[in-house]
């Protein structure tokens, strides 16, 4: 994910889960409402050198760790061991800010062995079912090699994306350690029953490292399969991705895969099948130990002048959508320094947010910088974010083109006409 526009990668994935999420359904965490400012903020934080600073994380109210946080720590490791380095951030952050709802990644389309719970069932023979794999074993002609120095794999695999020795997405100091086969992305094989059911009781579900424990509030779930050809998008890379493969396929793995593979159009449209129930499963199963996936929330990007009127006469009107969503509503221009309309973006989140909701950033990369919230850092921390404007005092109402709200510590406007918004403490 480092490497392709992160805004329209999230947008992507919203596409593909919101098949499996009913139209007509807006989830909500099970936690207790918040309208603290400082609580109502969410970001993914990503520090690819080492751990991502607790007390920087701590002020926020939902935190998303990245496979690539700590990443030169985890990749030089005998063997990696990314998946216990996720959880030790968690509790970090829990540490200093135990009402902080941390999120770790996980991934149901890709078994990245880098994650010790995946490397151990690839190592095993007995699980070699719940992998799909080359055509032809390894000695076939694939537009990826099924081979790394001294070590193949009869399973799939590409290196996009993968720690490497001397450089890759992650460097390693000497040969790179994921077990008995190469590093790489291996793919889940989700037609598999029994590996359906270990995906949601034990690799989503465990103490240790999935969200029952008391650390862990939700996932960042990534990834998905088409059975149709995806159109490629201005950020692919020119040689494309899998899910543009004639039948589909999995997204963010190299072209062609399918092909090296052996799959028949009939293998992707089952393999989406059994993904669906996997991922249905997997939600519910976070939502009943209390707690929430990424693509549950109603991620949206404030609107610009042109769409101003009609998104706030339908979320001030009479059936607001976000009103009742878990919303995640992501700056404008995020990468942007400084954050070109700050004012505008809290006011609308301001105007339109219910008992759930979320204001910040989704994912834009990583960053070393040891101030990474400053004024100028890739997570940019406006003030007005600590402010207490404290509980609206009910819903947003319509005067002519301008909406209001008002709260128990501040009056909320927008003037769709000017393209102004106003916060006024009182």
């Amino acid at each position: 994910r480092d490497r392709v526009l992160p805004v329209k990668m999230a947008r992507l994935l919203t596409l593909i889960f919101a098949v499996l999420l009913p139209a007509s359904m807006a989830f909500v965490p099970s936690w207790k409402p918040t309208y603290n400012m400082s609580m109502s903020t969410i970001f993914m934080p990503c520090n690819d050198s080492g751990f991502f600073d607790p007390v920087i994380a701590a002020k926020w109210g939902v935190v998303d760790f990245d496979w690539s946080n700590a990443k030169q720590l985890w990749a030089n490791q005998k063997p990696m061991d990314c998946q216990e380095r996720l959880i030790t951030q968690a509790e970090m952050v829990k540490r200093v800010n135990p009402a902080t709802r941390v999120f770790v990644y996980r991934n149901l389309v890709k078994a990245l062995p880098w994650y010790s719970q995946v490397r151990e069932k690839l190592d095993d023979s007995n699980y070699e079912g719940w992998f799909l794999k080359f055509k032809d074993g390894i000695n076939g002609s694939y537009h990826v090699p099924p081979c790394t120095g001294d070590k193949c794999s009869v399973f799939y695999h590409d290196q996009d994306q993968t720690p490497e020795h001397p450089r890759g997405d992650g460097d390693c100091v000497d040969e790179c350690d994921c077990g008995a086969n190469p590093c790489g992305e291996y793919l889940w094989d989700p037609r598999n029953s029994s590996l359906r059911e270990w995906i949601v009781s034990d690799f989503v579900s465990n103490p240790d490292t999935g969200i029952r424990n008391p650390n862990v509030d939700g996932f960042y779930l990534d990834d998905g399969w088409t059975n149709y050809s995806q159109p490629p998008a201005s950020w692919w890379p020119k040689e494309g991705f899998c899910s543009g493969d004639v039948i589909g396929g999995p997204t963010e793995e190299m072209a062609n895969c399918t092909v090296d593979m052996g799959l028949q159009q009939a293998d992707t449209t089952a393999i989406v099948a059994a993904w669906k129930e996997m991922i249905n499963a997997t939600n519910e199963a976070v939502l009943q130990a209390n707690g929430f996936t990424w693509p549950m929330f109603e991620g949206v990007t404030p609107p610009d002048k042109s769409q101003c009127l009609s998104f706030f006469e339908r979320e001030c009107g009479s059936n607001p959508e976000l009103y009742h969503a878990a919303l995640q509503l992501q700056f404008t221009s995020p990468k942007t320094r400084p954050l070109p309309q700050v004012t505008e973006d809290l006011a609308t989140f301001l105007l339109v947010r219910g008992d759930y909701a979320w204001i910040g950033y989704s994912w834009i990369g990583c960053s070393s910088d040891p101030h990474p919230d400053s004024a100028s850092g890739l997570y940019s921390r406006p003030p007005e974010l600590d402010v207490d404007y404290g509980e609206p005092q009910g819903q947003c109402t319509q005067e002519g083109h301008v909406f209001k709200r008002s709260y128990s510590h501040a009056d909320v406007s927008f003037d769709c006409d000017a393209y102004k918004a106003t916060i006024t403490m009182h």
